[in-house]
């Protein structure tokens, strides 16, 4: 990524190529990767599907899915890419609200997906204008792309359809903004429910009651919920043992983190690191897709 930015794009007369990839050698990237196709045609290999593109198409890829673009043999393809840090973007986006944070990042990354610019004109018209963006360059250039980012990361949560189901993204949580960055910050230890409510001025009571509302959960709730995804992303980004992941993750104990562990993912800690279909779940830790057939 360029400094001080979450987006890289890859424009111009270099990506106008012959695609010849061999559709059985699938790669990844670690963003969001968003190719419109100017000219040209051939297929699209996204895991185990191959799909036909042609002009004046646009994919969108998650972080760490396997794909391939391969054009018509003997014929140039014109692409043009972006590749967004969308767990960086959203982090700035919603800086206060961890679960709303998730929940849209998994609705993103749900899937890959083709589409046609005349069935999506709003999507690929921000997709061409981010480009146009950063090919002009144009006075507060960064400020026009990180509004047109916004919008079109809405747009591909709501080209997968599914809902949110209760997520406070869109509502106030301003009142207890406080609270929340608190518990990001410290939930590798001991926080009550009365440090939050002082931190955001309010007595205890009114404090769980104005939670619940913006949240849809109690504080305690919240809590264990950024422990429980904190020791997610441990399980499967590092060797530490699980007592350890417990430890740092704010449990007294092992027993404590597998009981809560399998109250909100459904599964034990142990199980979570050996599952390989932990991506369509309810974390995205941009972690490869386990996907068979890699060599």
């Amino acid at each position: 990524m360029p400094p001080d930015s979450d987006i890289l794009a890859l424009l111009g007369k270099s990506w106008i190529r012959e695609y010849d990839n061999d559709k059985d050698m699938l790669h990844f990237h670690n963003c969001l990767e968003i190719g419109y196709c100017h000219s040209g045609g051939g297929t699209m290999t996204y895991r185990d599907n191959i799909l036909p593109y042609q002009k004046q198409m646009f994919t969108i890829i998650p972080a760490q899915y396997p794909h391939n673009t391969n054009s018509i043999p003997g014929r140039k393809c014109h692409w043009e890419f972006l590749f967004i840090d969308t767990e960086n973007f959203l982090t700035k986006m919603m800086p206060n609200n961890s679960i709303a944070r998730a929940k849209l990042a998994s609705r993103i990354n749900k899937d890959a997906i083709l589409l046609d610019h005349s069935k999506n004109p709003q999507v690929a018209n921000l997709i061409l204008s981010i480009m146009d963006e950063h090919r002009v360059k144009a006075d507060l250039f960064k400020e026009s792309v990180s509004g047109m980012l916004q919008a079109l990361l809405v747009s591909i949560a709501r080209l997968h359809g599914t809902d949110l189901s209760g997520s406070s993204i869109g509502k106030d949580t301003s009142a207890i903004a406080a609270a929340i960055d608190y518990v990001d910050r410290n939930f590798s230890g001991k926080i009550s429910v009365s440090t939050l409510a002082e931190a955001c001025h309010m007595s205890e009571t009114h404090f769980r009651r104005v939670f619940l509302q913006s949240m849809k959960m109690s504080p305690l709730a919240y809590i264990n919920r950024v422990r429980i995804e904190a020791a997610c992303r441990s399980l499967h980004t590092t060797n530490e043992s699980i007592g350890d992941i417990a430890a740092k993750c704010g449990f007294a104990t092992i027993t404590a983190l597998n009981r809560n562990f399998k109250e909100i993912v459904g599964m034990t800690p142990t199980q979570w690191r050996k599952d390989t279909s932990y991506y369509d779940r309810k974390h995205t830790d941009g972690i490869i897709l386990p996907f068979e057939g890699w060599r």
